[in-house]
């Protein structure tokens, strides 16, 4: 087995494609990636057919006909997934064609690989999505907020992060329980989504903090911002688990960065910026919470 393995690893097996549909675009993702095998051409009728414009992406050879792709490709293995038992039959029997994968075979692989791609993207999900709300966790807003600061540095351009808590949440806990709080949070959730900008990225701080990324926004616009925010949420009420509706509140403080393209350390901007947004969300709660301060308040 060894031996096979490292022979496929020094001369993959060369694979054709038949049929670029839902099964050969999801056949030619998977062997994309895959070291053992090489796609070396894609066959559909159809020019505007998903495969062949995914096939055109990755720079794979595209054909209209079998014909000329079995002399263009061979020596190679054809993934028959066209559905035509005929095309099987007539593979086995052509010069050049090492076997077919064909039929009942085909559709079973790529059932398989269907399963696999749902299960790697529901875990990739997992990873980078807060449970609960739905939006982005703390580690993948994370990774954003550094592109967005290496961006903004990069370009020149502004850019603002808000930093929202909500007001009396440990109260809402002891008093409603926490089925009652998981509801306030995501209620706030919607809200938010509801009023922010497309741009805009929300992501779950942790507990009842959450986080937003303005692209494209110096802190005078920020400011006015999450103030909009904060009125939408203030006049939309949340309904709990019992049937009571309750109205809810944040503070929030926002900070800034303007790209200098200076060569400060994104990681040094990062930091920057989230202890001077936690001044603001401080200083938001000291002058009697349900507000928002930036360095445009202060």
């Amino acid at each position: 087995m060894k031996n096979v393995v490292k022979h496929l690893q020094e001369h993959p097996q060369r694979v054709l494609i038949l049929g670029a549909g839902e099964g050969g675009t999801d056949v030619l993702e998977m062997l994309h990636d895959e070291t053992l095998a090489n796609v070396v051409g894609v066959v559909d009728s159809r020019s505007d057919s998903k495969g062949l414009m995914l096939a055109r992406e990755l720079q794979t050879p595209v054909f209209s006909d079998i014909d000329s792709a079995i002399e263009a490709c061979k020596p190679c293995l054809v993934f028959n997934l066209t559905g035509n038992e005929e095309i099987d039959r007539a593979m086995a029997e052509t010069p050049g064609v090492d076997g077919v994968i064909g039929g009942l075979q085909a559709k079973l692989i790529v059932r398989m690989v269907n399963r696999i791609k749902e299960s790697r993207d529901q875990m990739r999900y997992e990873a980078t999505h807060d449970a609960l709300t739905c939006i982005y966790n703390r580690r993948h807003i994370q990774t954003l907020l550094g592109e967005a600061v290496a961006q903004a540095s990069r370009y020149n351009l502004p850019f603002s992060i808000a930093l929202l808590d909500l007001d009396h949440f440990k109260s809402i806990n002891d008093t409603y329980g926490h089925p009652a709080g998981d509801a306030v949070l995501k209620g706030v959730v919607q809200s938010l989504q509801a009023c922010i900008r497309d741009a805009d990225i929300i992501g779950r701080w942790g507990g009842e903090e959450f986080i937003l990324l303005l692209p494209h926004t110096d802190n005078a616009a920020a400011v006015l911002a999450a103030e909009h925010w904060l009125a939408h949420v203030c006049q939309t009420p949340i309904r709990l688990p019992d049937g009571q509706d309750i109205q809810v509140s944040f503070s929030a403080g926002v900070a800034s960065y303007k790209g200098r393209g200076d060569k400060q350390a994104v990681s040094e901007c990062i930091e920057a910026l989230l202890h001077e947004v936690d001044v603001h969300l401080y200083d938001a709660k000291a002058q009697g919470r349900k507000r928002v301060c930036g360095s445009e308040c202060r």
